[in-house]
């Protein structure tokens, strides 16, 4: 490789570090499905803002500028568009919120993969080579207008995650689960999960019991701790580590509580015989008939048999009363109950506030925000100002509308900002130019026809997770460089190597050239691109590079990048269509190429 060459693509790969160097060879990351990482990151004490865990100062209710508008809506929704900066100025900050917060769901991805895909184009549907759960998935993401229901859910699937590679088809159940979950409880949406027959296959307590002196599996106990509710080290209302008499980390649980809740979580299964028989929906939400066909039964509730575990059980110091053996009613509905105490213990633990409001900042806002900004997070979590803890829409509009978040200053420095990930930033691509199938769909590849080549096929396809640790740890920096060295995380670098960053550019410059995504160069075009959002600039340079910059790299620094743009733009005479059309494309990914891009501020 050249020396240029490897300077382009160290700037490519380093810069999206937040502030790494490219004084030294790239060092791809190592993946695993462990939580350890760097001494360095795990104690990350990241401190942008100075502003106390106390202190709200008042933020502009409409945004300052087009581009503030449109950093706030690349946090919140898919992608930016021209109209959705016109009605955020218009209407401000949270009025746009409470309209999204009023926003029914008019599609699931359900009812997308069995009626309204197969019905509005069949032939592609019934195309082995289409990654049918990936296209609900783009295609919602793409179209659907309650974007932040959507955003929300996709924050959540990556804390309570499930794969397909276990699942298979039921993966758009889970879709559901948490899109139906995305504006409701915390509480609400760990009884969803622990009740979903969906996560019962995934981390294996389906039939889990200790029937004839067994020990029940231990997976869904342990996860349900690390990684749905209280991690593993005691925490500060601010996120920040608690620490004993010698300076080291206290741990949230021990082997014995993983082993006590094992027992809670025995007698769930989707028999027709339990106690949610007959709980089962179609995709639209209706009550369907009691039925014993597996296909509809994993619509269904979990039920509680009656070999839930009789014996008493204990963890966090809360007992788990027994269950008389002898009755198989009461055993049933006490198995019930018993799963309730565990649930409200974890819901209620002081660790899951600061805990769950830090990975959804992560999600939307900052890798690395300050103690302040998770604490009042954490606050909005343990009280919405109504009395009600874990509601998602206090904490979704807390991180959203936080000072940290909103005040340009901070959003503009070195320290502030996350990673864009692969499937985010497809996302977004496929929204500012409106990928279609001319009927509303947005198909994905699959092995045999990799749409996404190795960037979303291996890396992040839609809810495909090598392990329930997500794609990527929330702890994740790499053991050298200045992320490490300055107690900050990158968790999006872990599957952001070289490899990566050459299969984008790669995508990029052949779907763009095609004007859509297809399965090779001599296939047709699943999805089409249409470019009337930047159509009115195009003839003019200048114009054009500041439309694209704002929708898709606003709050970076643009004073490198946009005469770069003009230069490029201005290459191409903008006379003809596909003359203007090329202008578009250049801009588009020589843009979404850049460090200025990649790192979302």
């Amino acid at each position: 490789m050249t020396n240029r060459k490897r300077m382009t693509l160290c700037a490519l790969v380093a810069a999206t570090i937040l502030t790494a160097s490219c004084e030294s060879e790239i060092v791809a990351p190592v993946l695993d499905a462990g939580l350890s990482t760097s001494a360095a990151a795990q104690n990350t004490q990241a401190t942008p803002s100075t502003l106390s865990a106390t202190q709200t100062p008042l933020i502009a209710d409409k945004p300052v500028s087009r581009v503030e508008a449109a950093r706030f809506l690349n946090q919140a929704t898919f992608g930016a568009t021209g109209a959705d900066i016109d009605l955020l100025m218009s209407i401000g900050y949270s009025a746009w919120i409470d309209q999204q917060f009023s926003l029914p769901r008019r599609q699931t991805y359900s009812k997308w993969l069995e009626t309204d895909g197969p019905r509005s184009n069949p032939v592609d549907f019934a195309d082995g080579n289409s990654d049918r759960e990936s296209a609900a998935w783009y295609t919602l993401a793409k179209g659907q207008p309650d974007q932040l229901r959507l955003r929300t859910a996709w924050a959540l699937s990556q804390i309570f995650v499930v794969s397909r590679s276990k699942v298979g088809s039921s993966i758009v159940l889970w879709m559901d689960t948490n899109a139906d979950g995305a504006f409701g409880t915390y509480r609400e949406m760990l009884e969803r999960v622990t009740f979903s027959p969906v996560m019962g296959r995934f981390l294996d307590y389906l039939g889990n019991t200790d029937n004839e002196g067994r020990i029940p599996d231990q997976n869904y106990a342990r996860e349900v701790m690390q990684l749905f509710s209280i991690g593993l080290w005691q925490l500060n209302p601010n996120g920040t580590f608690k620490l004993d008499a010698s300076g080291q980390r206290i741990p949230t649980y021990s082997q014995s509580d993983v082993t006590g809740l094992s027992y809670v979580f025995t007698g769930l299964n989707m028999q027709s015989g339990g106690d949610r028989y007959g709980s089962c929906r179609d995709d639209s939400g209706r009550l369907l008939p009691p039925t014993n066909d597996s296909k509809l039964l994993i619509r269904c509730e979990l039920s509680v048999f009656p070999n839930a575990s009789p014996r008493q059980h204990s963890f966090l110091g809360v007992s788990i009363p027994a269950i008389s053996p002898w009755n198989a009613i009461a055993r049933q509905a006490n198995g019930r109950k018993n799963i309730g105490i565990a649930l409200n213990t974890l819901a209620n633990h002081p660790n899951t506030a600061p805990f769950i409001s830090k990975l959804l900042i992560q999600r939307f806002t900052t890798s690395n925000p300050s103690p302040a900004y998770v604490a009042r997070v954490a606050a909005a979590f343990a009280d919405n100002g109504k009395g009600v803890r874990g509601d998602f829409k206090a904490v979704v509009k807390q991180i959203l509308l936080d000072p940290e978040a909103r005040t340009p200053a901070i959003g503009s420095s070195t320290e502030f900002g996350k990673v864009r990930e692969p499937i985010l930033a497809i996302a977004q691509l496929n929204r500012v130019l409106n990928a279609s199938d001319g009927k509303g769909n947005v198909w994905a590849g699959s092995v045999g026809c990799r749409v996404y080549f190795n960037l979303v096929t291996e890396l992040e396809r839609p809810y495909n997770a090598a392990t329930v640790f997500n794609y990527y740890r929330p702890t994740f920096a790499q053991p050298s460089g200045k992320v490490a060295a300055q107690n900050m995380v990158a968790p999006e670098m872990q599957i952001t190597d070289t490899t990566s960053v050459l299969d984008w550019s790669r995508f990029l410059q052949q779907t763009l050239q095609r004007g859509g995504t297809g399965c090779g160069n001599a296939a047709k075009i699943q999805n089409s691109f249409t470019y009337n959002e930047f159509w009115a600039e195009s003839t003019n340079a200048e114009q054009l590079a500041d439309k694209v910059l704002l929708l898709l790299a606003p709050g970076a620094n643009w004073s490198d990048l946009r005469p770069a743009l003009i230069r490029s733009i201005n290459s191409i005479p903008g006379v003809t269509q596909a003359n203007r059309i090329d202008r578009i494309k250049i801009a588009i990914m020589l843009t979404m190429l850049t460090p200025e891009y990649r790192v979302q501020r």
